[in-house]
């Protein structure tokens, strides 16, 4: 499935290795737990309404890809630790993931961590991941229009002590994006200059 690459839409919906696109375009994975936000900030980072958002978690099935204004595919993958699916498609997705990540493509990984929840045993698994296949990766601490000044500084403090520097965003009112978007664009030139160098 392709739409107008111009527009931040969707390029692939992936659920087989055979599926993953073959335009060479380096990809940002977006992961984190189920409920985290995942669609939400998609949508705002790609300026557009392409990215489902759900009421219910655990609703994204497979790697989605969505092509931004600057080049490069957000890679969309299924949240981690929701437990309402089958262990065979739990373990279908782990492989996928393995897949992608080996792949060479993903330049950066984006670990999204709920700003309300910072002690999650299922964020330090997906960095400890991240860290052994060798992505570098940006901790985001979501939803953060949802904590008061006081609760901004304990969030803060929390998230860096165990994932280190931390970029907080809020998909609802957009505070932080721009923030997070430069911080994405330098993250992708290092890696294409480490590529080349």
């Amino acid at each position: 499935m392709k739409t107008n690459a111009s527009r931040g839409g969707l390029v692939a919906a992936v659920h087989r290795r055979e599926d993953f696109p073959k335009d060479g375009h380096p990809a940002v994975a977006v992961v984190g737990r189920s409920n985290v936000g995942k669609s939400s900030l998609l949508n705002r980072l790609l300026g557009s309404v392409s990215a489902r958002v759900g009421k219910t978690p655990g609703k994204t099935r497979g790697i989605y890809f969505y092509a931004t204004r600057e080049g490069h595919h957000f890679a969309d993958l299924p949240g981690a630790g929701y437990a309402r699916r089958s262990r065979e498609e739990r373990e279908g997705w782990a492989r996928l993931a393995d897949e992608l990540f080996g792949s060479g493509r993903v330049t950066l990984a984006l670990r999204l961590i709920d700003s309300r929840v910072t002690d999650s045993a299922a964020d330090v698994e997906i960095r400890d991941y991240l860290e052994n296949a060798g992505i570098p990766s940006l901790a985001v601490a979501t939803k953060w229009d949802r904590l008061g000044s006081a609760e901004r500084v304990r969030a803060r403090r929390a998230i860096e002590a165990g994932h280190g520097a931390v970029w907080p965003v809020s998909a609802k009112t957009g505070e932080g994006i721009d923030e997070l978007r430069r911080e994405i664009r330098r993250s992708i030139s290092r890696g294409e200059e480490r590529a080349h160098g």
